[in-house]
């Protein structure tokens, strides 16, 4: 269930409410170009998505262990992640929408292999019950870390700085 927990901020700060606006407006000459590049970045992540979600489905049904596909999808995650902190007004934007679209393919990717797990681990008369309490726990995960994050990123009022 703390899988969700800790997965969600990813969505809730880097792709909806920090990163993705920061990137629209600052990092593209002007927020209609930005929104284009980013517009862009997500459906391409999506396509990927969207066709290949079902093929490692179907692996992480025939093969053993999952872990080692999440954390390998984790690693790729987490890396593109710490190469956004280089991403600054003027950066190479693709460079910057490559970066996050193979965090968010690879963000997706772990949680096909982390919700494959849940019928071998739960009694199929629990599974919708632990899902929504998951996906719920995965929210509570996003706000908590929203809150952090803007509170961090909140300007001193004397100096403006952060």
């Amino acid at each position: 269930m703390f899988f969700d927990w800790a997965a969600q901020p990813f969505f809730t700060v880097v792709t909806t409410f920090i990163f993705g606006p920061y990137f629209v407006s600052r990092m593209a000459s002007d927020p209609t170009a930005g929104q284009a590049a980013w517009g862009y970045g997500i459906a391409a992540a999506g396509l990927v998505i969207a066709v290949l979600s079902p093929v490692l489905g179907s692996i992480a049904d025939q093969t053993g262990p999952r872990k080692p596909w999440i954390a390998f999808f984790a690693t790729i995650k987490i890396v593109s992640l710490s190469l956004l902190w280089f991403a600054a007004p003027g950066s190479n934007l693709f460079l910057v929408v490559l970066l996050f679209s193979l965090a968010s393919v690879a963000a997706e990717f772990s949680t096909v292999f982390n919700d494959s797990m849940m019928p071998r681990l739960v009694p199929k008369e629990e599974i919708g019950r632990i899902s929504n309490v998951a996906w719920g726990l995965g929210y509570l995960g996003g706000m908590v870390a929203l809150i952090f994050v803007v509170l961090f990123l909140a300007g001193n009022l004397e100096t403006g700085k952060t």
